[in-house]
């Protein structure tokens, strides 16, 4: 079986519909977990495969942890604010599938966690000399869902926006219920305690979309030092074996409808930066 979670909330709803006639009908169940709403929603009552769920507390973003899926074979972890085109799920299955035998979180907006360097450049000489690891969450190069990435790229963080995972693989509820507002941080240590790589997958620029909105937890929430965050990030970034590297997959399983040029730098190339 394969299922998609999602979470969402009233300010949310007008790009809601979009998305999950998007995800629908390439899922076998989507599960939409509604925050703070009233009542289900009648525009989804009649798409096929649509699961409503009402939580009895705001879970918020934790909501896509909510249901149990871990009997599903693949479990995909889609947002409200993305444009999913019609072969996304298909296409994410084949390129997870081309990694070959061993644990993945595969998905399409990534972090690596970097280190300023030194440099005499005043700038750059003012980041190093004040690096403060309490402040890592914003010190790393993000690799964002419209960019293209040529192949797959070992990274510390997979965001839960555009991902697959295993259903064995994805953490329970109760292990995520804390995390609201930094849930891939939870994710990404969950899955190094359990050897789940996190893998950056290939696709060409612009096949993801995106629709803007105002409130966004990036803005409210991650963009700020705060240190109980910062300590969840140290206990595994720099530490994922390979990152920065790519991952090369089976060529029997490789995508034969061409792949897009450029791909992520090695992490020694890549500069220290506020993202």
């Amino acid at each position: 079986m394969i299922v998609a979670n999602l979470a969402t909330y009233p300010p949310r709803r007008e790009n809601l519909l979009p998305v999950v006639k998007a995800i629908a009908p390439q899922v076998d169940r989507l599960n939409v977990v509604l925050n703070q709403f009233d009542a289900c929603l009648p525009e989804l009552e009649e798409i096929p495969g649509v699961v409503q769920i009402r939580p009895d507390t705001d879970t918020k973003d934790v909501g896509k942890f909510y249901p149990n899926v871990q009997e599903a074979e693949y479990v995909f972890l889609i947002d409200d604010d993305l444009v999913y085109p019609p072969d996304f799920v298909p296409r994410t299955i084949r390129e997870f599938k081309s990694l070959g035998e061993g644990k993945y979180f595969g998905g399409y907006h990534g972090s690596l966690y970097v280190r300023p360097d030194f440099s005499l450049k005043p700038k750059r000489f003012w980041r190093w000399l004040t690096y403060d690891e309490r402040k890592v969450a914003g010190f790393r190069r993000r690799v964002q869902v419209h960019e293209a990435v040529g192949k797959p790229i070992v990274m510390d963080q997979i965001a839960t926006n555009a991902a697959i995972i295993r259903g064995p693989d994805m953490p329970p509820y109760e292990f995520m219920a804390d995390s609201q507002k930094f849930v891939d941080v939870r994710l990404a240590r969950w899955n190094f305690e359990r050897g789940i790589i996190p893998v950056l997958l290939p696709r060409p620029a612009g096949w993801i979309g995106q629709v803007r909105f105002e409130d966004t937890i990036y803005r409210s929430f991650t963009c700020r030092d705060l240190p109980h965050v910062a300590a969840e990030i140290m206990s595994y970034a720099f530490k994922v074996e390979g990152r920065g590297s790519t991952l090369n997959p089976r060529t029997e399983a490789a995508d034969k409808s061409g792949k897009p040029d450029g791909e992520v730098p090695p992490v020694s190339h890549v500069r220290a930066r506020r993202s």
